[in-house]
């Protein structure tokens, strides 16, 4: 008896112990499960708070994207080309205004050396100022001539100046290239201008000054001659001393075309072809004179009218057809072409006229001098023809720019005013 009752409270033990146990676990459960609910509620947040983030920095990226864009857009939408060179040398930014006045292809120069590409083929005179993109980095302003496909000449202002980041150390240089090669050529142009100018005052008053005794000697020939009749040879010597006059009269009236003040000019409306025509038959004996000249003419379909003086106007095309003509002694290539173009002003049109001959050509060197008056590379010659030709054009508002490379021919191209019925001179 007192064995069973033993176990009785044994088992009852057991059972109180299994109760705590189990409370235990029920509480231990219940505290997991809250455990786990915060922290769900924690992971939640921080999905929300993430998700915010990424948001925000997508937001960034998408910025810092468009600012991105939006500078490289500024950049090559520049019309002054720009060159940054990291501290190695090697060529990290080319812009498109770069490519247009360099003629490279922005492929074949990102990541290459600056040296390499640079000094030692586009930029001569650079190369004799400065030896290498280290030393061009220390600021400097400079007026250099690039070498297009080792013919064309560019002239261009080049500008450098160091980049540094945002603590101020150095991280590479950035030049600017500006392409001045259009200003050049109105500084030429002025400057040809205010030399044809003072040439021709001058030219005015000696005319003014020889023309009155010539004329006195034009008439002693006159009647010496008249005194002279069935003298023969006394006779012929007379009629060579009025010749003599008469060139001496003319050399006159072309140096008297770079200022005439009192010049009545009979402008009228007139076809341009028509006038490049006409010219070319007065000089066709010339031109056939060498029978291996040919030449082309590739005329507008429609008329180009122009408001001038015809004669002052065919003087410009003969002069030109001359040259291009005698710069070919052992024949060649003429070729006369006119277009219409559109002018600098709004709704203006041009008249252009091109003449292009396979001849000789004409040196660097005597480019610059080809208008000077009196500047002449033939024989025989005044060395007047190209002067007039200028101040003729100036008068009737055109202008005229010639391209030569020696040995390969030259390119004239003459812009006139169209004449469209609206302004009458």
């Amino acid at each position: 008896m007192a064995n069973l009752e033993f176990v009785e409270n044994e088992n009852i033990a057991d059972i109180r112990l299994l109760n705590q146990t189990i409370e235990s676990f029920n509480g231990a459960a219940f505290k997991f499960e809250t455990y786990y609910r915060h922290l769900e509620e924690r992971v939640r947040a921080l999905d929300l708070e993430l998700e915010k983030k990424n948001r925000e920095l997508k937001k960034n990226l998408e910025e810092k994207e468009e600012v991105k864009n939006y500078l490289r857009n500024i950049l090559e939408s520049l019309t002054t080309g720009v060159v940054v060179v990291d501290l190695k040398g090697l060529v990290t930014i080319f812009n498109r205004a770069a490519e247009k006045i360099t003629g490279l292809n922005p492929e074949n120069v990102r990541g290459k050396k600056f040296d390499k590409l640079f000094i030692s083929s586009l930029f001569p005179k650079l190369n004799r100022k400065t030896g290498s993109s280290a030393e061009i980095g220390q600021g400097m302003e400079i007026e250099t001539e690039i070498l297009l496909r080792g013919k064309d000449v560019r002239h261009v202002s080049l500008s450098t100046f160091p980049v540094k980041d945002q603590h101020g150390e150095k991280i590479g240089t950035a030049l600017t290239l500006q392409d001045i090669s259009r200003l050049k050529k109105l500084e030429e142009k002025a400057n040809r201008t205010d030399k044809l100018a003072a040439m021709g005052e001058m030219a005015a008053e000696i005319a003014h000054e020889i023309r009155n005794p010539l004329g006195s000697i034009e008439l002693f020939a006159t009647t010496l001659k008249k005194d002279l009749e069935g003298f023969g040879g006394l006779q012929n010597l007379a009629d060579h001393i009025s010749s003599g006059v008469r060139s001496m009269n003319r050399s006159i009236s072309n140096l008297l075309m770079f200022i005439r003040p009192n010049q009545k000019f009979e402008f009228q409306i007139t076809d341009i072809n028509s006038t490049l025509d006409d010219s070319l038959l007065f000089s066709r004996d010339l031109a056939v004179s060498n029978s291996d000249i040919e030449v082309i003419t590739r005329y507008s379909k429609e008329p180009l009218i122009v408001n001038g003086d015809p004669e002052l106007l065919k003087q410009v095309a003969l002069n030109l057809i001359l040259n291009a003509v005698q710069a070919m002694p052992d024949g060649g290539r003429l070729t006369v072409s006119t277009n219409k173009l559109k002018g600098r002003q709004k709704d203006s049109s041009i008249v252009e006229i091109r003449l292009c001959d396979t001849g000789n050509g004409v040196s660097r060197a005597d480019m610059n001098k080809i208008f000077d008056p009196f500047f002449t590379t033939k024989k025989k010659g005044t060395g007047l023809g190209l002067a007039i030709v200028h101040n003729i054009l100036e008068i009737h508002g055109g202008d005229i720019d010639i391209e030569s490379l020696e040995e390969e021919g030259t390119v004239c191209r003459v812009t006139l005013p169209l004449w469209e019925g609206k302004n009458e001179r």
